[in-house]
Order: structure tokens, then sequence, then C-alpha cells
């Protein structure tokens, strides 16, 4: 099982705004857990801590939380080559700049992010090897975009 969560994120000057999701544990973390009693929350401690890393990377290149928007934390996603996980729709405005972020706590080895259209065509995706994600989209169309995940 994995925790998954998201913030929402804008930027002045050329990038105008982006998209941050965040904490996802590894199943290995939920077995060790169930194993061990142990709390969930030291799961998300790591993801949370790698995701500050790429939040503070991503300030720097001009991406900012905006006011009055939303974060969301926390949820269990089990992992799968195949299963993918729309975690939520947003509204996407055309010529904006949005950044897409997914960090795993120690034991995550692969996070793959997509952004899908209304119509469910993937328009935007990470899907290298890492354990964290993340991917930038400039939308053509103003719209409904899903954002889902596999781990």
């Amino acid at each position: 099982m994995h925790t998954a969560g998201w913030k929402r994120w804008s930027a002045r000057g050329p990038v105008l705004a982006a998209l941050a999701m965040a904490w996802l544990a590894s199943p290995l973390a939920a077995q060790r857990a169930a194993a061990q009693n142990v709390e969930q929350g030291k799961y998300l401690t790591e993801a949370s801590a790698a995701l500050i890393k790429l939040v503070n990377a991503s300030n720097k290149q001009g991406f900012k939380l905006p006011d009055n928007t939303f974060s969301v934390g926390g949820g269990w996603i089990n992992q799968s080559q195949t299963n993918w996980v729309a975690l939520f729709t947003v509204e996407l405005q055309a010529g904006k700049t949005y950044r897409f972020l997914a960090a795993g706590d120690a034991d995550a080895k692969d996070v793959d992010l997509q952004v899908l259209d209304a119509a469910g065509k993937t328009v935007a995706n990470d899907s290298g090897t890492e354990a964290d994600a993340i991917v930038d989209y400039r939308p053509t169309a103003t719209g409904r975009y899903t954002v889902r995940i596999r781990l």
C-alpha cells in the first residue's frame, strides 16, 4: 500500500501555475508496518521529506503555492505495473504551465504520473524508473484534466 497527497501551485513570470503531489509509501512499507505494528506516520514523514526537496527545487524554478488553493494528503495505493489510480480532476487554463510532483518514502523505487485530458488521452507523463516524478504541462486548451499515478 502507498500513501498519496497533493497540492496546487502557481508561479509568477513565464510559469504561472503548477500542481504538486506528495506522500507515497511503498508496499514494503505497508507490510513492514503491519508486521511490526508501526504507525504509518513514519512513511509519511519519509515521503514528505522527499517531497520537500522537490518543492524547494520547484520554488527555485519559480513555482509557488498561490493564495486560496488546496492541499490534500494521505491515502494508501497498491503497487501495480498496470493499474493507474486517478487522484483527482482539476481545471487547467490554456497557456499556463503546471507542474506535477510525486515523491515516495525510503522504499519507493518507481513512481509514475500521467495527466489526461477530458477525452482520456495522455497529454503529459513521467514514466521513468525513479522514486519520484516530475511532470510539466502547458495545456493548449482550458479544461478538466485528470492526474493519475502508478507505483
